[in-house]
C-alpha cells in the first residue's frame, strides 16, 4: 500500500512538472518591455521608390478643367482606383521613370515621396496654376505568415509602415507567437536578406529595418512551449486547484 502511494506521488509529481514546464508565462507574451531611460524614438526612415512601384499622382490646381490636361486623364472615383490600380496608376518603368500625361517622363526611382512631389511640382508649374502634388504608392503589399490570427497578403495604406502595424493588419499574434523571433525576408537586387527581431527588446524599434518595404515577408515563429498559456492569476489558481483535486483522487483510491 505504501509502495502504491509512493508510486502515485511520483507519477503525479512528474505529470505536474511536465505540465508546468510546458506553460507559457506572461513574460513570454510581452510584446515590448519598456525600461527606464531608454530612448524609444525610431530611426528616421523614408521609403525610396523602386522599379515596379505603381504610383497614384494627383495634381490639384486652379487651372480651368477645360485646360487641365493632366486631371482629364485621372479617374474621379477613388473606388475605381482601388479596384483597378493598374488602369489608373503610373508604373515606375525599367528606366526608373514615370510617364505622366501632359508632363512626360519624370525620374522617380531613388526618390522619397516628398522629393518626388517637389520634382513634379517644379515641372507642373510650367503647365498649371499653383499646382499641389500628392504622390502615393498603390501596390504596397506584404505577406504576414506564421503565428498570427489572420495570415496572408496585406495591402498597406500607411506611409513607412513598421512590423507592429503589419501584425495588426493580420489581427495580432496568436497565444503561442514567439515575439522574440520575428523574421523579415526581403528580396532586392542584391539577393535575399533575412532580419530577425526581438520585440521584447524596446531597442528593436530604433532599427531602420523595423520598417517594412513592399513585398516583404514577415514570419512569426512559434514558441517552443506550446502546451498552455497563463494569461492571469485566476487562470493559474484554477489549474492549481485542478491539480490538487487530481492528486486527492489518486491517493484516495
Amino acid at each position: 500500500m505504501v509502495f502504491k502511494i509512493y508510486s502515485i506521488n511520483f507519477y503525479f509529481i512528474i505529470v505536474v512538472f511536465l505540465f508546468f514546464s510546458s506553460c507559457i508565462t506572461n513574460k513570454d507574451l510581452d510584446v515590448i518591455t519598456i525600461k527606464d531611460n531608454i530612448n524609444l524614438s525610431p530611426s528616421s526612415y523614408d521609403y525610396t521608390f523602386q522599379k515596379g512601384d505603381l504610383l497614384s499622382v494627383q495634381i490639384s490646381t486652379t487651372t480651368e478643367l477645360n485646360y487641365d490636361f493632366f486631371n482629364k486623364e485621372q479617374t474621379t472615383s477613388s473606388q475605381l482606383l482601388l479596384q483597378n490600380p493598374y488602369l489608373y496608376g503610373y508604373l515606375v518603368n525599367n528606366d526608373g521613370n514615370l510617364n505622366l500625361p501632359a508632363i512626360g517622363f519624370v525620374k522617380a526611382e531613388g526618390f522619397t515621396k516628398s522629393e518626388l512631389e517637389n520634382i513634379i511640382s517644379k515641372i507642373a508649374i510650367d503647365f498649371f496654376e499653383s499646382p499641389v502634388v500628392k504622390v502615393n504608392i498603390i501596390n504596397f503589399e506584404v505577406k504576414v505568415i506564421g503565428e498570427v490570427n489572420s495570415p496572408g497578403l496585406k495591402k498597406i495604406n500607411k506611409s513607412n509602415p513598421d512590423i507592429l502595424h503589419c501584425i495588426g493588419l493580420a489581427s495580432g499574434f496568436t497565444n503561442v507567437a514567439n515575439k522574440k523571433n520575428i523574421k523579415i525576408i526581403r528580396n532586392n537586387s542584391e539577393g535575399r536578406n533575412v532580419f530577425t527581431f526581438n520585440l521584447s527588446d524596446s531597442k528593436s524599434i530604433t532599427s531602420k529595418d523595423y520598417y517594412i518595404l513592399p513585398n516583404d515577408v514577415i514570419y512569426v515563429a512559434p514558441l517552443k512551449k506550446r502546451f498552455y498559456a497563463f494569461n492571469n492569476l485566476p487562470q493559474f489558481i484554477s489549474v492549481g486547484i485542478s491539480s490538487i483535486t487530481l492528486f486527492l483522487l489518486l491517493t484516495n483510491n
